[in-house]
């Protein structure tokens, strides 16, 4: 998973409580995360290695609203190569892990990154977790590409597992923001993204389209009462037994 900083104690202690109810194989958690002692504060770290195409401006924005400095979006490519060329290979070594059942996952621009690893490198991983995914990146670029991917007649045998809070439709983040709405750098960031995402109705559109691929088994669940920032959580142990489950 992506985000290590953020995911790393909560995901291999449910992981091994999963185990042991055997609702998951017997399962190697690896995630990725930055040092405390980082040039950029992992918050913002991850939106270059997360993002797929550069967009300056929403790099300023995004950094005004946080009060911090952010690098240099649009280096998903790179980062997917460490990944995939140095992180794979070293575990499989250490850990006896099975080439062949790798699961990518990530949260926001994470499942962003999880979602566009699957079209820039669908024979990767087996098996893909995305939550709370930042669909409104230049969209509809992932969109377009999950059709593109579509069309391709290719036999995958590739499971996708996408989930959202019930609290990350339009309405309700607008909701959640009202308290910031008359600062300007907010306005200014919201204008940018083209207004309030509405990430439940994305995550339902990105399923819908992925259903339709050859051999891919795609699923949208929404988490009741769940926001942006919990959705993860809730969904860690709902996708990795769907998942898990015998095809």
């Amino acid at each position: 998973m992506t985000d290590g900083n953020h995911v790393v104690g909560t995901a291999a202690q449910l992981t091994y409580f999963l185990e042991l109810g055997q609702l998951a194989p017997p399962t190697v958690v690896v995630t990725v995360g930055y040092p405390e002692d980082n040039s950029y504060p992992s918050i913002v770290a991850r939106n270059r290695d997360l993002t797929p195409t550069s967009w300056p401006e929403w790099d300023a924005s995004y950094g005004k609203v946080l009060g911090l400095d952010c690098p240099p979006s649009g280096h998903s490519k790179v980062f997917r190569r460490f990944l995939i060329d140095e992180v794979r290979p070293a575990v499989e070594a250490e850990a006896g892990v099975d080439p062949s059942e790798w699961t990518l996952g990530g949260h926001s621009l994470g499942g962003l990154f999880a979602v566009d690893s699957l079209f820039a490198a669908p024979g990767a991983f087996r098996r893909y977790f995305a939550v709370g995914s930042s669909f409104w990146w230049h969209k509809p670029l992932l969109f377009d590409r999950a059709e593109q991917f579509t069309a391709d007649p290719t036999p995958r045998d590739i499971s996708v597992y996408l989930a959202a809070g019930e609290l990350e439709s339009a309405v309700a983040l607008k909701r959640e923001w009202e308290p910031h709405r008359d600062k300007t750098e907010w306005q200014e960031y919201l204008r940018i993204m083209g207004g309030f995402p509405d990430i439940v109705g994305d995550t339902f559109h990105m399923a819908s389209i992925l259903s339709g691929a050859a051999r891919v088994r795609a699923k949208a669940q929404i988490l009741p009462n769940e926001t942006h920032g919990t959705a993860v959580f809730a969904a860690l142990s709902q996708g990795i037994r769907w998942l898990n489950e015998p095809v």
